[in-house]
């Protein structure tokens, strides 16, 4: 009977592996802007690695890594939610804010910003519970 309560309760170490750190969570939703035209270039993973390593302070390898790992994750990902939960949670209003100034940066990479893409930047920045002029202001500096 105690062996039953035990793996009840016990934790697995896939139960812990399941829960995504804040940079992972940033990454996907990255990685979901830049396919929101259906199309990712190289261009594109540049930026976002290019932006990893200067904005989250990380070597050209991880910030390599933490791309692949998101793109990995986002072919299996039907829904972004717990991704934005974890910045929510995690993330004060001006990290948000630099989050969508990386998503439009992320847009214009490849000089085409598309409009699913836009359209992706205004839903995020909405489930981030930022205000539209926080959307247009990103907007506006990124050009």
């Amino acid at each position: 009977m105690m062996n039953l309560f035990k793996k009840i309760f016990k934790r697995s170490d896939d139960q812990v592996n399941e829960i995504p750190n804040t940079n992972l969570s940033c990454a996907i939703l990255l990685v979901e802007v830049s396919y929101a035209d259906f199309n990712i270039s190289d261009i594109e993973i540049n930026a976002i690695i290019t932006l990893f390593e200067k904005k989250l302070n990380l070597s050209k390898k991880d910030a390599r890594w933490l791309s692949e790992e998101a793109k990995n994750l986002h072919k299996d990902t039907n829904c972004l939610r717990k991704y934005i939960k974890i910045i929510n949670e995690n993330h004060s209003n001006s990290q948000k804010k630099d989050l969508i100034n990386m998503a439009w940066q992320i847009a214009r990479a490849d000089n085409i910003v598309d409009k699913h893409e836009e359209h992706r930047i205004r839903k995020l920045a909405e489930l981030l519970h930022l205000n539209h002029s926080d959307f247009i202001k990103a907007k506006i500096e990124t050009k």
